[in-house]
């Protein structure tokens, strides 16, 4: 499912897709000369107890991420001279190397579009309504907390839980 925020001023574009993401060209603004792009992917990793990771699965609130993802990019606009942003975010399975976020932003100057691009993936991973399963080659887990990037704790799929410390897997 993707929703997508665009407007004129400057062009915003921001999104909730099934599956993993990927760049796309923007509608380059005449006056930018540099362009940031962050891929957050999935780490191939391995649990202690569960083995190898064999995906990530996200749940997203699509209507509250797409207003969400669409106030923070309308904020580092204001703050770094964005021309354009560009905000997908994944939801459903993302395997180890794939994206599960892309992060575009286009400004005048390369400085502002390094510093605007690590303001969103930050703001994103404390403020977006995701939630993440882990699934492993023997178990699953999942991690706490409304969002990505909050360092919950992982528990477990069944009758028990055992919380282990987070890990944050993209970005």
């Amino acid at each position: 499912m993707s929703s997508d925020i665009t407007n004129t001023s400057p062009p915003i574009i921001v999104a909730v897709q099934n599956g993993p993401v990927s760049v796309s060209a923007l509608d380059w603004p005449g006056l930018c000369g540099g362009e940031c792009v962050f891929l957050g992917r999935t780490r191939d990793e391995t649990h202690p107890e569960y083995g190898s990771l064999v995906r990530l699965e996200y749940e997203v609130y699509e209507p509250m991420a797409t207003k969400v993802l669409d106030q923070m990019a309308r904020d580092a606009a204001a703050q770094f001279g964005c021309q354009s942003v560009r905000i997908v975010h994944a939801q459903g399975p993302v395997a180890p190397g794939e994206a599960s976020v892309v992060i575009q932003v286009a400004t005048p100057h390369r400085g502002e579009a390094f510093d605007a691009c690590r303001y969103l993936i930050d703001r994103l991973k404390h403020e977006l309504p995701v939630w993440k399963r882990e699934v492993w080659r023997d178990g699953e887990t999942f991690v706490e907390g409304c969002c990505v990037g909050q360092g919950g704790s992982r528990i477990e799929a069944g009758d028990h839980e055992t919380e282990l410390e987070g890990v944050d897997h993209n970005g």
